[in-house]
């Protein structure tokens, strides 16, 4: 069965969302519409539908009377953030491991396998750390999946948001705080393995490491920019590095 083509709305939004994610759009930038509209050749209501879109997951935000900018990063956000996703994802992951089936296990395996062969990036020599648009498609499905067991579909539904919204600062890891010695496949490798042995403190525990090596790598890195509350360290590397 043919896949239906994507609509100009779903063409626009992925380009917004590709560019914000590779730094192309920094964090804290003004989204002009006219000048989104002249950047992606959208209609103006194209142009919203995918900012409001945006805004949902956490990317952009709206401010009245302002129009919309890239969220900012900040050091309070991201650790208030990554605390919020260790406690509800762990809680989501013992529920699935609880009650999933067959079925389920094997969607972790095919998402497990297709992360492990996809390139993190589309150009390892120029930069190790970017993170390709297909890897973090792969990378989403794999954690989506592992999830995807629990029966709550509210609590579910509240652990993507919240993966939705550290999609920028996980982009940005990659980008100005790459660890040469960090292995990001042995990691999501003892995630599945705990998961699929219904290993639930295990699992938990693998995946709440996880989540926090990529979190203090760019505290660390914030608070080493600026000796201050850090409140815009983050942003202010990121802009360095545009």
């Amino acid at each position: 069965m043919a896949t239906a083509a994507p609509t100009r709305t779903e063409q626009v939004y992925a380009r917004m969302r590709s560019d914000i994610l590779s730094g192309q759009l920094t964090p804290g930038a003004k989204l002009p519409f006219a000048e989104l509209v002249a950047r992606y050749g959208g209609s103006t209501s194209v142009i919203r539908e995918g900012l409001t879109r945006l805004v949902e997951q956490g990317l952009v935000q709206a401010e009245p009377q302002h129009g919309f900018r890239v969220v900012s990063l900040s050091i309070s956000d991201l650790d208030d953030l990554t605390t919020a996703r260790c406690e509800l994802e762990g809680l989501v992951l013992r529920l699935s491991i609880a009650a999933g089936d067959l079925e389920w296990e094997s969607a972790i395996v095919a998402a497990h396998h297709t992360l492990e062969r996809t390139p993190r990036s589309d150009d390892v020599d120029a930069d190790p750390g970017a993170l390709s648009d297909e890897w973090r498609a792969a990378h989403s499905r794999f954690h989506n999946a592992l999830i995807a067991g629990c029966p709550n579909v509210r609590l579910r539904t509240m652990a993507s948001s919240l993966r939705d919204a550290a999609e920028l600062y996980r982009s940005w890891s990659g980008r100005f705080g790459h660890d040469q010695h960090r292995d990001i496949p042995a990691e999501h490798g003892a995630i599945a393995q705990a998961v699929l042995s219904r290993d639930a403190d295990r699992a938990v525990a693998e995946l709440t490491a996880h989540l926090r090596r990529t979190a203090d790598l760019l505290i660390g890195l914030g608070q080493s920019v600026s000796e201050g509350d850090g409140a815009d360290a983050l942003e202010q590397t990121a802009r360095r590095e545009d």
